[in-house]
């Protein structure tokens, strides 16, 4: 019996999916076409039928990883009251996320070599100015709702809550060991962090 195809769109995810396996178990340079065809159960010819080559794979993925991650922050910011609640909150949604899709997010760093070329070289570039911007103003309308000090410098502060957001990110995808790699003394920085830029009323909810 043949063995029946799938749609398109279907076999698209499957190579991607395939392609997250292998990354995120050989790297990048020992991650060959054939290897992700293999991993799909395709032959190389039928993987070429939807990718150009391995460098339109990663970058298909890496796309798709990073809208997952931001959709899935969202969701959960949107339903918190205020901006610091919601910037604590995107916090912990991260830290989430790259525990429980650690395969992903392994791929994600492991196809850096590849960022060297082309359009991919801006990819990590564009999202961190992205995040900055959407923090900053997060930071800026807590001020406006009394919520944070007015002396505070959002664009500035908001580098330093992605810089710690980021070195999570990185080690739960990695498994790296670092000293609050554990939730519970991630969000304690995270919190200690905010606390500094929290009004005296906004302290006293808490």
């Amino acid at each position: 019996m043949a063995k029946q195809r799938l749609p398109a769109e279907k076999r698209k995810q499957s190579i991607l999916k395939a392609t997250e396996r292998c990354l995120a178990r050989k790297g990048y340079y020992n991650c060959t076409t054939a290897d992700i065809a293999a991993e799909a159960g395709i032959t190389e010819p039928v993987l070429y039928q939807h990718f150009q080559d391995k460098r339109d794979i990663v970058s298909s993925l890496r796309n798709e990883a990073l809208d997952d991650i931001s959709n899935y922050v969202v969701r959960r910011v949107v339903k918190r009251k205020t901006p610091l609640e919601g910037l604590h909150e995107a916090a912990e949604a991260i830290f989430d996320y790259t525990v429980r899709h650690r395969s992903k997010m392994r791929a994600y760093y492991y196809s850096i070599p590849e960022l060297g070329k082309g359009g991919l070289r801006r990819s990590p570039v564009e999202r961190l100015h992205r995040l900055h911007e959407a923090v900053a103003y997060m930071l800026e309308e807590a001020q406006r709702q009394g919520a944070a000090v007015d002396d505070m410098d959002a664009p500035d502060f908001a580098w330093s809550f992605i810089s710690l957001v980021e070195i999570v990110y990185i080690a739960n995808a990695l498994g790296l060991n670092v000293p609050f790699k554990q939730k519970d003394a991630y969000m304690d920085l995270i919190d200690r962090l905010l606390s500094t830029i929290a009004t005296p009323a906004r302290l006293e909810e808490r």
